[in-house]
C-alpha cells in the first residue's frame, strides 16, 4: 500500500511538470506576433556612388580665335591662355580662323564635339551676329561663357604723316568733305565700326568705312598710310603710338586712360558723346552649349586661378585693359546687357538689317 502511494505521488508530479512545460510552448500553427513600428529595425539609406574622377584634359586643347594674329582678341587670348595652360597641365593651342566677323571660327567650334577640347576665345562681335544677319548665333543661346576676362578701350588714330593733329580737325574735315576720309575697321558691326557710326550720327560727319579681317590688318593699314584713319583698341596701337609709327588723336572715353594722359577723351571735345562712352568690347573664353558641366566647372576654376596670377595683372596694365571677372549667372547678365546695347544701336543707326526684337533682344533700359 505504501509503495502504491509513493508511485501515485511520483506520477502526479511528472504530470504536473509536463503540463507546465506544455503551457510555455507556442502552438505551431499560431503566427508570431508582429513587432510594433517603434520596434522595426532602422534601415540605412544606400550610400551615393562616388563620382568618377574627371579625366580631363588628356590631350591638347584648341582655343579658336576668329580674327588674325595681332588683333585685339588675339592679343588678349595670348595673354591669358599661356597662364591657363600652365595651370591645366596640358597644351592649349591658339588657332586663328578669321572670317565673317569671327562667325566662321565660332561655327567650327559649334560643329566640333562638345568635349572641352575645342573652345572659342570670343569678343563683343558675338553679340551682333543676329542683328547684322551674319549668322543666327548668340553668345548665350549657343555657347557657355566660361569666363569673361577683360574690356578694351577704342581710340582714333591716323598715319604718322597725317595732316590731322587732333580729332576735331579730322571730324570737321569729314563734315565738310562727306565720305572722302577712309576709316579702317575690324569689320562691319565691330566696336570700331560702331564707334565711327556714332561720330556720324551725333556729329554729322561722314566716312567711308574700309573693313578688314580683324584689328591687326586695320592697324597695319593705318601705319602704312593705306587709309586715312582707324578706330581700334588702344592695346593694339599703344606701342606704335609711342614709337611714332601712328598718332592716336582721341580715346572713346570720358576720362583719360590711366598712363596715357596725352590722349584726349573724345567727350571733352564733343560733350554730346558723353552718354555714349566709354564703349568698348569684351573678351572671354566660351565653350559649345552641350559641353559637360563638370568640364565647364573645371575650366572656370582654372581660369580663376590664371586671372589671379600676377602676370595677368601686369599684362592688363601694360596693354591698358580693364579687367573683368564674370562667369555663371553674372556672365549671362553682362552679355545680355551688352548685346541689348550694341544690337539696338546698330539697328537704330541703320547699320543692321535685322531688328533685335525678332531675336528676343530687349531694348536697353
Amino acid at each position: 500500500m505504501k509503495k502504491f502511494k509513493v508511485l501515485s505521488l511520483v506520477l502526479t508530479l511528472i504530470l504536473t511538470v509536463s503540463f507546465a512545460l506544455t503551457g510555455c510552448t507556442q502552438p505551431a500553427n499560431e503566427p508570431a506576433p508582429t513587432p510594433s513600428p517603434a520596434e522595426k529595425p532602422k534601415t540605412e539609406e544606400p550610400a551615393a556612388p562616388a563620382k568618377p574622377e574627371l579625366k580631363y584634359p588628356e590631350r591638347p586643347i584648341n582655343a579658336v580665335v576668329g580674327f588674325n594674329a595681332g588683333g585685339p582678341t588675339d592679343v588678349i587670348a595670348r595673354g591669358i591662355v599661356p597662364i591657363l595652360q600652365e595651370i591645366v597641365g596640358e597644351g592649349i593651342a591658339i588657332t586663328n580662323t578669321p572670317g565673317a566677323a569671327s562667325a566662321t571660327a565660332a561655327s567650327s567650334v559649334m560643329q566640333a564635339k562638345p568635349d572641352g577640347y575645342t573652345l572659342f576665345f570670343g569678343s563683343e562681335i558675338m553679340s551682333v551676329w543676329q542683328t547684322m544677319g551674319t549668322m543666327d548665333m548668340s553668345p548665350t543661346r549657343d555657347f557657355i561663357p566660361i569666363k569673361l576676362v577683360a574690356e578694351a578701350t577704342p581710340v582714333l588714330a591716323v598715319p604718322p604723316d597725317s595732316k590731322f593733329t587732333s580729332a576735331e580737325e579730322l571730324i570737321q574735315y569729314a563734315i565738310d568733305h562727306p565720305g572722302e576720309l577712309r576709316i579702317a575697321t575690324a569689320g562691319p558691326a565691330t566696336v570700331p565700326h560702331i564707334s565711327g557710326l556714332l561720330l556720324e550720327k551725333q556729329l554729322g560727319a561722314k566716312f567711308t568705312f574700309v573693313p578688314f579681317q580683324g584689328g591687326g590688318p586695320a592697324v597695319t593699314a593705318v601705319m602704312g598710310s593705306q587709309v586715312d584713319a582707324t578706330i581700334e583698341m588702344v592695346q593694339s596701337m599703344v606701342e606704335a603710338h609711342k614709337g611714332g609709327n601712328l598718332k592716336i588723336l582721341a580715346s572713346f572715353t570720358n576720362e583719360p586712360i590711366s598712363g596715357l594722359d596725352d590722349i584726349v577723351p573724345i567727350s571733352t571735345v564733343y560733350p554730346v558723346l558723353k552718354e555714349y562712352v566709354p564703349y568698348g568690347p569684351y573678351f572671354g573664353l566660351f565653350a559649345p552649349l552641350e559641353t559637360p558641366e563638370e568640364i565647364i566647372e573645371f575650366l572656370k576654376n582654372k581660369m580663376t586661378e590664371a586671372m589671379a596670377d600676377p602676370r595677368w595683372d601686369e599684362y592688363c596694365t601694360k596693354l591698358y585693359l580693364t579687367q573683368i571677372d564674370f562667369d555663371s549667372d553674372a556672365a549671362y547678365e553682362y552679355l545680355n546687357k551688352w548685346t541689348s546695347k550694341a544690337a539696338w544701336l546698330l539697328y537704330e543707326t541703320g547699320a543692321a538689317p535685322n531688328s533685335p526684337e525678332q531675336f528676343g533682344i530687349a531694348k536697353p533700359k
